[in-house]
């Protein structure tokens, strides 16, 4: 009789045992509301303080996160905001075209940094910034939340136990439906508007989880009329494994991740990206074998539990606030789940796609 099929456990630990570090975030917007509303629901991190361009606004924002630590100072000016006593880690959740300047200031200050994906417009920005925590003694991490999330963790211990045998292809795509307006970030060339930067990072981060970074890259995409890309199509090669990725924001698309494999293959859930589940399978050798499958539902597979969300969404990001407050507090420089090397190699990729398919931000032009 065959064995069952069987998956290994996450070995992703609890986010609410993680140590608690007193938190700022720069650009107060809906992005920043997930992290910090995930961030006391679910870890022992505080906020303390709030940087925006409008002072109002992040005192509103302050006083709608008040928590056991008190209400968070508020603050208009990024100077004075990194001065405040006692910081221990800062989220920058602003626009993309910005990230590179407001990091480079925290990095400055020699206070750890967490970067909202993607961590820069270009890769060469995100190497300067590593490099400069390097030189500052101070933790960088890209918030690219998926792949800290237990689902992952446990897709890549899949693959590298070799249960599907030798990968042969991953397959992914994230695509939205977004009505042309130039006035919207995801329209506007001087935010790094796009669906590369801003959709595409997802399944070229899971393509590049699951088989590592490709050796050739090919592209094609058609352009908004501001400039920016609209729908794009990516095919690349690691090693012996094609990939391929599409993204856009003139469709909607199923949002689904594959890893295909010579005696298996993973099937990622719709939006594969959040805490998600996927079914593992396994192919018997012969023309009549019988397929054996297992699934990873990720409510009923992991040895702890998040909160439950009041309006029915998710704290995932969880995952990723407590990777960084480990790592701050160990004195560690980057993350080993999701870290230089992996950041660069996804940036690399997307800046190759631009190059091929014509979008150059303004701020590059310097």
């Amino acid at each position: 009789m065959t064995a069952p099929l069987t998956l290994p456990a996450t070995t992703v630990p609890d986010p609410a045992e993680a140590p608690g570090l007193r938190w700022g975030v720069i650009a107060p917007g809906g992005i920043a509301r997930n992290f910090i509303g995930t961030m006391h629901a679910a870890t022992a991190s505080r906020l303390v303080a709030v940087c925006s361009r409008s002072l109002e606004r992040a005192q509103v924002f302050a006083g709608d996160f008040e928590s056991d630590a008190g209400c968070a100072h508020a603050y208009a000016n990024v100077d004075e905001f990194l001065a405040h006593e006692g910081l221990e880690a800062v989220y920058v959740a602003s626009p993309h075209a910005q990230h590179f300047a407001l990091a480079k200031k925290v990095l400055e200050a020699g206070i750890p940094v967490v970067i909202e994906k993607p961590m820069t417009l270009n890769a060469d920005q995100a190497r300067e910034l590593f490099a400069l925590g390097r030189e500052k003694g101070a933790y960088v991490q890209e918030a690219m939340w998926s792949c800290f999330m237990p689902h992952y963790d446990v897709i890549r211990q899949v693959i590298e136990s070799g249960v599907i045998g030798e990968v042969t292809a991953v397959i992914a795509d994230h695509c939205q439906y977004f009505p042309f307006d130039p006035e919207h970030r995801l329209y506007a060339p001087e935010l790094g508007g796009g669906a590369l930067l801003d959709l595409g990072v997802y399944p070229l981060a899971f393509a590049h989880w699951a088989a590592g970074s490709p050796t050739q890259v090919h592209a094609t995409g058609t352009l908004t009329a501001t400039g920016v890309d609209e729908m794009v199509s990516i095919s690349g090669l690691s090693g012996r494994t094609v990939y391929a990725v599409h993204t856009g924001l003139g469709a909607r698309s199923s949002v689904e991740a594959h890893v295909l494999g010579t005696r298996g293959k993973i099937d990622v859930d719709s939006w594969f990206f959040v805490p998600n589940a996927f079914t593992l399978t396994q192919f018997e050798a012969g023309a009549h074998g019988e397929d054996r499958s297992v699934r990873f539902t990720y409510e009923n597979s992991l040895p702890y539990a998040l909160p439950e969300h009041p309006d029915g969404g998710n704290y995932g990001m969880a995952f990723e606030i407590a990777e960084a407050a480990r790592n701050i507090r160990a004195g560690e420089r980057e993350s080993q789940r999701w870290g230089e090397r992996d950041t660069l190699a996804v940036l690399e990729v997307m800046d190759r796609v631009r190059e091929i398919v014509g979008v150059r931000y303004p701020e590059e032009e310097n």
